[in-house]
C-alpha cells in the first residue's frame, strides 16, 4: 500500500505544482490540512490540491493539530510535513503524537524564536554576536549599553526581512522601535502578539566573498537532517542584500574555496546540533567575518527559492524533503553543472509608487535567462517594511561559470526600469 504525506499546507514553494511533482515522483498518497487564510491561490489552488487528496480546511492555526489528528484516527499517515515555517510547531506537535520523525517540539522554541536560539547557540559555545531584548522605549537604554552601534534590530519572531532595521545611533532605535511595534501588531507569525525585538551587533562588511565582489558575504547552508544525521544539500552564495539587510535571492554553487566551505559547514553544524534540529529541512544563514563565519539564523525549513534555483541541476529540492518527512533517506543532488540563480530586486525604500515599468519582455529574452516575473505594477505602492511587498521582479537566470551569470544580472538589471514616485513628491497629474 503506498505510504501517505500529511501536508500542514499555507503559503509556501510547496505550491499545487510542486505537490503534483512529489506525488508522482515518491508515487505516494498525500492529504493536506490547509490554513485557509494563509492560501493566496484562492479556490482553483483548493481545486488542485483536492485532485491529489483530501483537504481539510481551517481558518485558525489552532485549528490545524486537532483537524491533522482526527484525520490520522481514521486514515493511514506515514510522514508529516509542514510547509510553511508558520505551521512548523503546529507539524511537530502533529509528528510527536503520532510518533513520526520531525524536528522535536522541544526544539520550536530555538528554531522559532530568535532570542532563545542566540540562548541555545552561546550555551553550546556557538559564537554569537552581542545582543538584548527590546520590548519597548524603556528597554533601550540597557540594550545600548549591551550592544554596539552599529546594529541590527529584528523581530525575535519574524519571516521574510519584516521590520528589520539598521540601527546607527539611539534616536534611529527609538524610532524604528516605534514603527517595527505598529507592523509587527499588523503582520504574521505576530499578528496581534505583544510585539518582541532583538538588537544584535552588526557583523559583516569586513570580509568579501573571495570569488567576486558582486557577491554578498553570507551564505545558506541547506541541510536535510535524517533521524539526526546531517546530509548537506548545498551551500549557496547570494547577491547582495537590498537596504536594510532584505534578503536578495540564491546562487548555487557558493564559489567557496574547499577550506573556507568547509569552515563555514562545520559552524553551520554546530548550530543545528544546538537548537536540537533532528529531521527534515534546516536552512542555516552563515555570515563570513575577519573572526571566520558566523552564525545569523538557524531556521528549521528550506530557504524559500532554494527549490526554484536547484531546479535547472536537476535536483527536486521540495519532493527530497517530502522523501525525508516519510522515513526515507535523502537523495541529494549530484555534482553541479554551471551556476543558477533566483534573484529578487527590490524597490527603493523611498519609493511609494509604482509610476512606470519598461524594458522587462527584451530583457526576458537574454540567453540564459529562465525566467523574469515583475512583481509590482503601476499604480502599486511597494511597503518597505513588509519586504515581500517590494520586490519589483524576480530573476531566474544559468550560466557556465559565475562571472557570466553576475554579468547576466547586472545587463537585466540595466533594461529593467521601474520608476516610481518617491516619497514626499506630488502624485502624477
Amino acid at each position: 500500500m503506498p505510504k501517505r504525506l500529511l501536508v500542514l499546507h499555507a503559503a509556501s514553494p510547496l505550491g499545487p505544482e510542486e505537490a503534483e511533482r512529489l506525488v508522482k515522483a515518491l508515487d505516494v498518497q498525500i492529504a493536506f490540512v490547509v490554513l485557509m487564510p494563509q492560501v493566496t491561490g484562492g479556490r482553483a489552488e483548493l481545486d488542485r490540491l483536492a485532485a491529489l487528496g483530501p483537504v481539510l480546511e481551517v481558518t485558525d492555526p489552532r485549528e490545524l493539530v486537532p483537524a491533522a489528528l482526527s484525520f490520522a484516527a481514521t486514515h493511514q499517515v506515514d510522514g508529516v510535513l509542514a510547509s510553511s515555517e508558520l505551521l512548523l510547531a503546529a507539524g511537530a506537535a502533529v509528528a510527536e503524537a503520532l510518533g513520526l520523525p520531525h524536528h522535536p517540539v522541544s526544539a520550536m522554541p530555538a528554531l522559532l524564536r530568535k532570542d532563545v536560539q542566540r540562548e541555545r547557540l552561546r550555551a553550546a559555545g556557538v559564537p554569537t554576536p552581542a545582543w538584548a531584548i527590546v520590548r519597548g522605549p524603556d528597554d533601550i537604554p540597557a540594550a545600548l549599553s549591551a550592544v554596539p552601534l552599529p546594529a541590527v534590530l529584528k523581530p525575535v519572531r519574524g519571516m521574510g526581512s519584516i521590520a528589520t532595521f539598521d540601527i546607527s545611533t539611539p534616536e534611529v532605535l527609538e524610532r524604528c522601535v516605534e514603527e517595527g511595534r505598529r507592523v509587527c501588531s499588523e503582520t504574521l507569525p505576530t499578528s496581534g502578539e505583544e510585539p518582541v525585538f532583538q538588537l544584535e551587533e552588526y557583523l559583516g562588511g569586513d570580509q568579501s566573498h573571495p570569488a567576486d565582489p558582486r557577491l554578498d558575504d553570507m551564505f545558506s547552508v541547506e541541510c536535510l537532517l535524517f533521524e539526526g544525521e546531517i546530509h548537506h544539500v548545498v551551500v549557496g552564495a547570494k547577491p547582495p542584500q537590498a537596504p536594510p539587510f532584505r534578503d536578495a535571492g540564491h546562487i548555487v554553487p557558493s564559489a567557496l574555496p574547499q577550506d573556507l566551505r568547509d569552515a563555514v559547514v562545520d559552524m553551520a553544524e554546530q548550530a543545528i546540533r544546538a537548537v536540537g534540529a533532528y529531521h527534515g529541512a534546516v536552512l542555516v544563514q552563515v555570515k563570513l567575518t575577519a573572526s571566520g563565519p558566523r552564525v545569523i539564523e538557524v531556521n528549521g525549513r528550506n530557504g524559500f527559492a532554494l527549490p526554484l534555483v536547484l531546479l535547472p541541476h536537476g535536483y527536486d529540492y521540495l519532493t527530497d524533503i517530502a522523501r525525508v518527512a516519510l522515513g526515507e533517506q535523502p537523495q541529494l543532488p549530484g555534482r553541479f553543472s554551471g551556476y543558477s540563480m533566483v534573484q529578487r530586486r527590490y524597490a527603493p525604500l523611498e519609493a511609494e509608487e509604482v509610476t512606470a515599468v519598461r524594458g522587462v519582455a527584451a530583457a526576458a529574452q537574454l540567453p540564459g535567462v529562465q525566467y523574469l516575473v515583475p512583481l509590482l505594477d503601476v499604480g502599486q505602492r511597494p511597503d518597505p517594511l513588509r519586504p515581500s511587498k517590494s520586490v519589483a521582479y524576480l530573476l531566474g537566470a544559468r550560466a557556465g561559470d559565475l562571472a557570466s551569470l553576475l554579468d547576466l544580472a547586472d545587463r537585466v538589471a540595466d533594461r529593467v526600469v521601474f520608476e516610481y514616485r518617491t516619497v514626499g513628491a506630488p502624485p502624477a497629474g
